[in-house]
């Protein structure tokens, strides 16, 4: 749900002050208001710092670039805001992925376990798994506990069914990794 509010004028990282408008998004576990975030009550040590307005993140991976749908009803409308406040752009590709990947379920994984924690079943036939709203593979465990904290990797990566976490290892994904948006299937 976006609420809409007033303009205000706020600092911008450059030094300038920027006219914005005032926005709260609420999203399940993330609720953005005038920029800053506030993260539902998951632990992720690194993931409590307060958020403003990120910058765009680098996508010009030439050559991978696939296109999107053009059907609105692949999509997640309710959390463009969101992937826009995360600098993850375009919106409409992530908010493709995010319907795509988990179906805009912040919590999914495809995976499951039984009470000794064995898998009892796995979508990926190499038996990794992947969690949160755009299904970030565990084969980035490592990654995840850098961006997250460790305590995100532990219980089969629970940390990335926290909103932030999952956006800002996507964002990390983006930023360091040669296969940009290959990495999500499209």
């Amino acid at each position: 749900m976006v609420i809409p509010g007033s303009k205000v004028e706020a600092p911008h990282a450059s030094g300038q002050t920027v006219e914005t408008t005032e926005i709260s998004i609420e999203a399940e576990d993330v609720v953005l208001s005038q920029g800053q975030a506030i993260r539902d009550s998951e632990p992720s040590a690194k993931a409590d710092r307060n958020l403003t307005q990120l910058p765009p993140v680098k996508n010009d991976h030439p050559g991978r670039r696939q296109p999107v749908p053009e059907d609105p009803q692949k999509r997640c409308p309710r959390l463009e805001p969101v992937f826009e406040a995360y600098g993850l752009y375009p919106v409409q590709t992530w908010s493709y992925i995010a319907w795509r990947e988990s179906g805009c379920r912040p919590k999914a994984q495809n995976a499951t376990w039984d009470a000794n924690g064995n898998m009892t079943y796995a979508l990926n036939k190499n038996k990794s798994y992947d969690t949160g709203l755009l299904q970030i593979n565990s084969s980035w465990k490592s990654v995840t506990a850098k961006v997250c904290g460790e305590e995100a990797v532990q219980n089969r990566m629970q940390g990335l069914k926290n909103m932030h976490c999952n956006l800002m290892v996507a964002r990390y994904i983006m930023e360091h990794s040669s296969g940009g948006l290959s990495n999500w299937r499209m």
